[in-house]
């Protein structure tokens, strides 16, 4: 693995902040939002499927979006000879940057919502209570929803860098 190539994917997400910014807060909804339907639907066999199915849904769109908009950049360095298992690394990179920041962001939430929720129980606050119940995930079915949607990113990434080998490197010096 190229770790100069991956931290180079970082800083370069970081040239479309507001896509990136945009996508930290859909996944993050998409964390809350499946942990919860995880946790529901430990009860019953099955009922887990349509939680799954959002997450994939969700992350496969963005690896598309991903390739979709940076068709110009990778054909720029498929011209200045970036191999194919570089541009997924690419890939790769901007999109475990968006799913970590999510999860980091719905953790530290969870940790603040529980302690203001500890803070002001001797006063029993309702409001503070309801939004523990509404945003603050257990650490289990945080950990649990973030790496399924890991996983069901796998076609997403699979789609987006057969999109990107697709791409001709002269598609660079064209004017558009």
């Amino acid at each position: 693995m190229n770790w100069r190539i991956l931290f180079k994917s970082i800083k370069f997400a970081f040239r479309a902040r507001k896509r990136v910014i945009v996508f930290i807060v859909i996944y993050s909804i998409l964390l809350l939002v499946v942990g919860r339907g995880l946790t529901n639907a430990a009860a019953s066999p099955g009922a887990e499927v349509p939680w799954l199915l959002m997450a994939f849904v969700v992350s496969t769109l963005y690896a598309v979006l991903i390739s979709q908009f940076r068709r110009t950049d990778i054909a720029i360095l498929k011209c200045v000879s970036w191999g194919n298992s570089e541009i997924l690394l690419l890939l790769i990179g901007e999109v475990v940057l968006v799913s970590l920041s999510a999860f980091l962001v719905v953790f530290q939430i969870s940790v603040e919502i529980l302690g203001f929720a500890t803070y002001f129980a001797i006063q029993d606050a309702a409001f503070i209570t309801g939004l523990q119940e509404l945003i603050a995930l257990p650490a289990g079915p945080l950990f649990t929803s973030m790496f399924y949607i890991v996983i069901l990113q796998l076609p997403g990434l699979a789609l987006a860098q057969f999109r990107a080998m697709k791409i001709p490197p002269m598609r660079a010096l064209r004017e558009e």
